[in-house]
């Protein structure tokens, strides 16, 4: 009776292995644990024969006999218990059916011979016990490693080959060959036998790999549909946070432009007010710049998550580029003591989007100067990167990002929180994705470092295809 089969382990899909490979140490595997089960009486077996052999035979070649057979036995059962144990099985699987087959088979074969060894002439009762302990055996041998071909083939070869050696060379004619022809037929039914059985086993086996592979793959989806409602949740918070930041951003500017433009418009002042009208003027400027900034970000980002924001490159001096985009924030800088630096070696020659580059220069400085303290400092920088592209970075020395909120800071209408002396600076939370968008459009790389109260690093690395050898070729900034 074959024992029932454990529950297939992690051991062959952890290694990586397909399906047929995993088969494969499947049934080395179920094979290797039927012998071990049914080899344990052996020893039993091996003192019982010894002594009903006593009949006719001498202790002293049995003991023999015994204590090589007994010591092949304690190998073999070893090898297959290092092998059951061996947490490397499934990568070693085909040095190992050879380990276990070349055992097996000294081990087997010790057994089996018993039969020629101590076989006597004329003596059908000595004949007949023989017969059956090799019948017996092959019986034995069939179901204990029908899972497994090789282990099969080497188990039952032995006692195939003594079972019909014996009544070959022992029987006399014509009795040898009717006996060897019956022999024959029993070793075709035993290895039907193990067919079957083999064909039971690998049913087993295929089922339990579809089984386990189905509920990796049901675990794998629920994972992923749980990874997808809360993305859709964080999403969908977002959104609302976005929206009522936007409602915010929106309504001031217009309300200002709005009353503003009421004074105006009624004269509230009166006819001679001039110079207060020019400067609510000016107040409606920048409040229609601001909005006009804001539907701006939106729409170059649904652009770019769209996949229709074209790049319009043309040949340019990525220096003057940031020397344009650090004007853009001298004033607000100079509002606050900062010290703006400009660190540019040489001009950079390349072919790009120069509104794009702008743009990503321009939204990082601002970002640098909003979240640094008075009297800080910003760096931009801007020179050939190891790799013959360039590279441009923002250094401040503002209130850094905290570690939890990095991963927050680069998504769509997300703002990282920053350190509760700047929570007066609030925004769309755009800018840095559409810094990260047109890099990437670029066919560039953005990375962020920050320490909080040390300040941010924020560097963009644009690839070698990009640039111009010969600065001659850059048109006048």
């Amino acid at each position: 009776m074959l024992p029932a089969t454990d529950p297939v382990d992690a051991s062959a899909s952890d290694a990586g292995l397909d399906a047929e490979a995993e088969l494969v140490v499947r049934r080395l595997e179920t094979a290797a644990r039927y012998l071990f089960t049914n080899l344990l009486p052996l020893p039993l077996v091996i003192v019982g024969l010894s002594v009903l052999l006593g009949q006719w035979h001498q202790t002293g070649p049995l003991l023999i006999w015994a204590a090589i057979a007994t010591g092949t036995w304690i190998m073999t059962m070893a090898v297959i218990h290092k092998f059951r144990t061996d947490a490397a099985r499934a990568q070693n699987a085909r040095r190992w059916t050879i380990v276990l087959c070349a055992f097996l088979f000294v081990s087997t074969s010790s057994f089996a011979s018993v039969s020629p060894l101590f076989w006597v002439e004329g003596d059908r009762l000595n004949n007949v016990l023989l017969y059956v302990v090799l019948a017996g055996g092959m019986a034995c041998a069939g179901a204990q490693s029908a899972p497994s071909f090789p282990i099969a083939a080497i188990n039952l070869g032995p006692y195939a080959l003594m079972f019909l050696s014996v009544s070959l060379m022992h029987e006399a004619y014509p009795i040898a060959y009717g006996v060897a022809a019956l022999q024959l037929c029993y070793v075709c039914l035993v290895a039907l036998y193990a067919r079957e059985v083999w064909q039971l086993s690998d049913e087993m086996l295929r089922l339990r790999i579809e089984k386990r592979s189905l509920i990796e793959k049901l675990q794998s989806s629920l994972v992923a549909t749980r990874a997808a409602r809360q993305k859709a949740e964080e999403a969908s918070r977002a959104k609302s946070e976005f929206l009522a930041s936007m409602s915010h951003e929106l309504r001031t500017p217009l309300n200002a432009i709005l009353g503003f433009s009421e004074i105006i418009k009624d004269r509230m002042f009166g006819d001679d007010a001039m110079e207060r009208y020019a400067e609510y003027g000016e107040h409606i400027h920048f409040g229609g710049k601001h909005l006009l900034g804001l539907i701006g970000d939106i729409l170059d980002l649904s652009k770019i998550e769209a996949g229709k924001r074209e790049l319009h490159e043309e040949p340019l001096d990525l220096t003057a580029v940031a020397r344009d985009s650090m004007s853009l924030v001298e004033p607000q800088a100079a509002h606050k003591s900062l010290v703006l630096s400009l660190v540019a070696p040489a001009p950079l020659a390349m072919r790009a989007d120069e509104r794009a580059l702008r743009q990503v220069m321009a939204n990082l400085l601002s970002n640098a100067v909003k979240f640094t303290p008075d009297a800080g400092h910003v760096t931009l920088t801007v020179v050939a990167h190891a790799d013959g592209g360039a590279a441009i970075s923002v250094v401040d020395t503002g209130v850094g990002i905290q570690p939890n909120d990095m991963e927050h800071v680069l998504e769509r209408f997300r703002q990282g929180r920053h350190d509760i002396a700047a929570t007066e600076h609030q925004g769309t939370g755009l800018g840095l994705p559409i810094v990260k968008g047109l890099v990437e459009l670029h066919g560039g790389t953005f990375a962020i470092e920050s320490t909080p109260n040390v300040g941010t690093i924020v560097t963009v690395v644009l690839p070698a295809s990009r640039m111009i050898a010969r600065p001659s070729l850059v048109s006048a900034a």
